[in-house]
């Protein structure tokens, strides 16, 4: 059975995560690209909202007993089989998980350009992905 309390915790750091990315949006694409000290906020913080999903995908799925574990993305892919999170929001958090490496491992150089262009443009996956999850949640529990 899902802990509520694990999964509230997780919902509020995704929400909290999702709105400090939005409070460091406004500036531009070369005010962002010349400042090495937003670059790591921004990165950092994608970096534990992204951890934060996979958290609670891992969780939700354990407890379910959903398809075994594996790797991270597999913790998302478990998800959307069970159809707690729609196949648009899944592909996205599976992507995210990626980039999430990318940020964490520096598999070669980060490309500030598109950073910058997920903190403006794809914020709102994060939200879905909350939302169906709490959906989910409320149904069930």
């Amino acid at each position: 059975m899902v802990d509520a309390d694990i999964v509230v915790d997780k919902l509020q750091h995704i929400n909290e995560y999702t709105n400090d990315l939005k409070q460091m949006r406004g500036m531009s694409k070369t005010e962002y690209v010349e400042g090495i000290i937003v670059q790591r906020a921004v990165e950092r913080t994608f970096m534990h909202l992204i951890q934060s999903c996979i958290d609670l995908a891992q969780h939700i799925r354990a407890s379910e007993g959903l398809s075994p574990s594996g790797t991270s993305k597999k913790e998302i892919e478990s998800l959307g089989s069970a159809n707690i999170i729609s196949p648009e929001v899944q592909e996205q958090m599976e992507e995210a998980v990626g980039f999430r490496n990318i940020l964490a491992h520096r598999y070669g150089d980060v490309n500030h350009d598109v950073v910058y262009a997920v903190l403006h443009n794809d914020l709102h996956w994060f939200e879905q992905f909350q939302q169906e999850i709490a959906q989910w949640f409320q149904q069930r529990y």
